[in-house]
């Protein structure tokens, strides 16, 4: 805990960070496809940017995943290709920590996509999880749905990663404001 402790206070002398989510087409491990992100920068009291596209991710969405999202592949067919966007991406997260409820995902998928372009895309992150466990302890679930709910946190367009991320960017303004008597 000393670690997420440091690692929280360095957090906050940010500046800004980038709120996202990504939303794929489901598949195997690393052959997934972005097919919608949300980013919203935010400078720790308000979002200043933001970047929301759907994405043609140039194969073909797991039927559970449009079930799950309402992406399916006809919508997708008009959309910029990641390439198309990948600038946009670099220039709204740039010098900016990367934010998202379950980090791991988000940002793997993300390395993933610039790596087939050929370009190393590294960011510090914070999860909304961990962070959520550390500062609110012995909730019943840490889910985005399940914790916005706990902690009344309204959330429209689940699955969508617009919805998601404006979630995450509340949840994570609350967490801020929670932990400011902490440091």
């Amino acid at each position: 805990m000393l670690f997420l402790d440091q690692e929280i206070t360095s957090l906050k002398k940010q500046k800004l960070y980038a709120i996202l989510d990504i939303e794929t087409t489901g598949g195997k491990f690393n052959e997934e496809g972005i097919t919608e992100i949300a980013i919203y920068k935010f400078d720790g009291h308000t979002v200043v940017d933001q970047f929301i596209s759907l994405i043609n991710p140039e194969r073909e969405i797991q039927p559970f995943v449009v079930q799950l999202t309402g992406i399916n592949n006809k919508m997708l067919q008009n959309a910029p290709k990641f390439f198309e966007v990948a600038k946009r991406i670099i220039e709204i997260t740039k010098d900016c920590v990367l934010v998202a409820h379950n980090t791991s995902f988000d940002y793997r998928i993300l390395r993933t996509e610039f790596d087939r372009l050929g370009f190393n895309f590294y960011q510090n992150t914070l999860c909304t999880i961990q962070l959520s466990k550390h500062l609110i302890p012995n909730q019943e679930s840490y889910s985005l749905g399940k914790l916005c709910k706990a902690l009344a946190i309204p959330m429209n367009n689940r699955h969508r990663a617009s919805g998601d991320a404006l979630a995450t960017v509340q949840l994570f303004k609350l967490l801020l404001e929670k932990d400011v008597d902490k440091k």
